[in-house]
């Protein structure tokens, strides 16, 4: 299949770098936020005086902070019981059946401490149906709102580049559809990368989730979602080489975040779906063998 659409050129261009800012603002840069809610009405407000020219004379050299800057009741981040926490995943997991006990599970894991910041949990969208599911990193800010992954710009870049090959998460023939959701099911705040003790938390529930949609072919979109199914990173290396696990094929991609900071990287994400496309076709072809 040729490339039908010059938005997938590697190029940078104006449209690109409105595309980099919206991205920008979707990850977050205008926010200011913490895992621990703070009450600012109880920190101590200290008066400022004009600093002096001798003062800023110094301003070259490393000082520490002073202690008194630091308000007594800060927040200290949680430790989470690894061992515990997998533990009591495993254990919603096993009573799971269904997608809304899986939704129902989630909603009721205590162990993610930016659970507290997020908005919404983000489950899933698409046909649950598909034969392709797409896994992604962890909610940004559109799909925090919405409740729904892949919602934001690089979402809806997704999408376009899907539908230049007659898939989308709204069809309904399974062949011909989408199933999405993440790796993480919460916004992390400021949407800082989750760590690896929090990736490894959430991978029972991704499991469950996998188990539950039975897909033919798994699509990993970025480092996040390739660490939690393959405990493997490096996404620009491992792009474009199909896996195996079970009954599934495993397609491992860059993130459409990362296109818009990376427009040349376009090239091998389209070049990545039209080896998807071509594996449902082979597969639709021996269905009806």
């Amino acid at each position: 299949m040729q490339q039908s659409s010059e938005e997938f050129k590697p190029t940078m261009d104006l449209k690109d770098s409105l595309e980099i800012l919206k991205w920008q603002i979707e990850m977050g840069v205008d926010e200011i936020i913490g895992e621990e809610q703070t009450n600012h009405l109880q920190t101590t407000v200290m008066a400022t005086k004009p600093i002096s020219l001798e003062l800023e004379k110094e301003t070259t050299s490393k000082r520490e902070p002073s202690k008194s800057l630091i308000p007594e009741n800060a927040p200290q981040s949680k430790v989470v019981n690894k061992a515990k926490a997998l533990e009591d995943a495993e254990k919603l997991v096993s009573e799971v059946s269904t997608r809304q006990e899986l939704k129902e599970a989630l909603e009721a894991f205590q162990h993610c401490s930016f659970r507290n910041t997020a908005k919404n949990l983000v489950f899933s969208d698409g046909n649950p149906q598909a034969w392709l599911m797409v896994l992604g990193e962890a909610p940004g800010r559109d799909e925090d709102i919405m409740g729904k992954p892949f919602v934001g710009v690089s979402g809806k870049l997704l999408d376009k580049i899907f539908s230049e090959v007659g898939l989308a998460r709204t069809n309904t023939q399974p062949q011909d559809s989408i199933y999405i959701s993440n790796s993480i099911n919460w916004r992390p705040p400021g949407n800082r990368t989750p760590t690896t003790q929090e990736i490894e938390m959430f991978r029972p529930f991704i499991w469950k989730h996998i188990e539950l949609i039975k897909p033919k072919i798994l699509m990993l979109t970025g480092n996040i979602a390739c660490t939690a199914i393959l405990n493997k990173a490096g996404i620009t290396k491992l792009r474009g080489t199909w896996e195996k696990i079970d009954y599934m094929d495993v397609m491992p991609t860059v993130h459409p975040a990362f296109l818009l900071r990376n427009p040349i990287f376009k090239q091998h994400i389209w070049q990545d779906i039209l080896a998807i496309k071509k594996k449902l076709i082979d597969l639709e072809r021996d269905e009806n063998a």
